[in-house]
């Protein structure tokens, strides 16, 4: 049985921080909720207490004519370098989102962050086609939407 090709996201933008200041956003899985509203397709509906390796995620991505779920656990965690969550029930045959936080020498106190997710759907016409007019779209989206939050936040100066 053939399996349809995989599909990449992936974004990357400079922070104006340090690698350890980006990764602390990541201490509190919560953050990673605030960070995927819900008036996007795809919402975080569980979130771990903390990113230990086998900790789950639960997502879910909700836009007519598609409604399905997937849950992701934590493979990697490399503070302050970032961590990577892939598949483990659910919809996808693979999905796998990297939140990797790169310290840029010489400026060494400004890091990016690169966020890339890997998906692949079932093989089948249906599922290709959802995948060109919907579920690309919402996963662009669950991307550059995280990304815009996370970067607000970890920029966002202390009030005095």
């Amino acid at each position: 049985m053939r399996r349809s090709s995989i599909t990449v996201v992936e974004r990357r933008e400079k922070t104006g921080c340090p690698a350890s200041e980006v990764f602390r956003f990541f201490d509190s899985p919560a953050n990673l909720e605030r960070a995927t509203p819900r008036s996007i397709a795809v919402s975080l509906e569980r979130h771990p207490d903390d990113l230990r390796p086998g900790s789950i995620f639960r997502y879910r991505l909700q836009r007519w004519p598609v409604d399905l779920s997937w849950e992701a656990v934590v493979s990697e965690y490399r503070p302050p370098k970032g961590f990577t969550n892939v598949k483990s029930t659910g919809y996808f045959p693979k999905w796998t989102l990297s939140h990797e936080i790169i310290s840029n020498v010489p400026a060494r106190d400004e890091a990016d962050l690169r966020m890339r997710l890997e998906y692949e759907v079932p093989s089948g016409i249906y599922a290709n086609l959802t995948n060109n007019y919907v579920i690309r779209e919402a996963m662009e989206e669950l991307v550059d939407t995280q990304l815009r939050c996370i970067l607000r936040e970890v920029t966002r100066k202390p009030e005095i």
